[in-house]
């Protein structure tokens, strides 16, 4: 096993990572409430008023701008902070170039081996005052039960409680993380990644972190196989409350 930590240009910065992902369509499961909406390849799911929120196109979420709700789709449609399906090909997750999820932020998970796709053309954040529960309590939660885990865009931003970017994979897949914007949590760590035995190699690349609460880390990368590699890139000033890198 090899873990590597570079830092570019000052003694902690961090971790940039290119992403590219794979689009196919096949059948969604989502999760409410009262059980499960599926969503084949060739249905169009269009909120009321979807304008500025999120919508659902076969295996894809598109969020333009949107306070969300602590809720799972379809609570409250169209603002769910939660959408959760079992794919055996990525599920993906794009916001819009420039839009802004606010209120309690995203959560996106597969729970079939095909994995997670994430674009982020604009910003995902949390309010002040705001806990989020469903799906996870950061920013941006992303579960994955194996297949590839990848994150590509802007900034992220917890500013109420929890951390800002939490990534988990629970089965066998790699995680690539391409962060492009800032990372700022109020009260949490700045990103945690964490896998299984069966996890593949994890590519951290940030700009800057900022995780200033006591006791808090910047970036939190620990792998429990014994076989993948663990590569994180500091790009930006990291500042934490804690230890500006972990990597385990």
């Amino acid at each position: 096993m090899e873990f590597t930590a570079l830092s570019v240009g000052a003694a902690d910065r961090i971790v940039r990572l290119r992403v590219q992902f794979l689009s196919e369509t096949s059948q969604l499961a989502l999760r409410s409430a009262a059980g499960m909406v599926v969503l084949a390849s060739s249905t169009l799911f269009v909120p009321t008023g979807a304008q500025a929120a999120c919508t659902v196109v076969g295996t894809t979420v598109q969020c333009d701008t949107t306070s969300t709700s602590n809720t799972t789709f379809a609570t409250n449609t169209p603002n769910d902070r939660e959408y959760s399906g079992n794919s055996a090909t990525p599920l993906q997750l794009t916001i819009d170039p420039g839009a802004a999820v606010s209120g309690f932020g995203i959560a996106f998970s597969n729970t079939g081996a095909g994995g997670v796709t994430v674009t982020n053309g604009g910003t995902i954040s949390v309010d002040a005052g705001n806990t989020p529960t469903v799906g996870g309590t950061a920013a941006l939660s992303v579960t994955a039960a194996g297949g590839p885990i990848i994150y590509t865009g802007g900034a992220i931003t917890n500013n109420g409680n929890g951390n800002a970017f939490d990534v988990l994979q629970n089965g066998a897949g790699t995680v690539n993380i391409n962060i492009t914007g800032a990372i700022t949590a109020a009260t949490g760590e700045g990103l945690t990644v964490r896998d299984t035995a069966t996890g593949g190699n994890i590519s951290v690349t940030t700009g800057a972190v900022t995780a200033l609460a006591g006791g808090k880390d910047g970036i939190d990368v620990q792998t429990q196989s014994t076989s993948a590699n663990v590569t994180i890139v500091a790009n930006g000033d990291v500042k934490a409350g804690n230890a500006g890198i972990v990597g385990a």
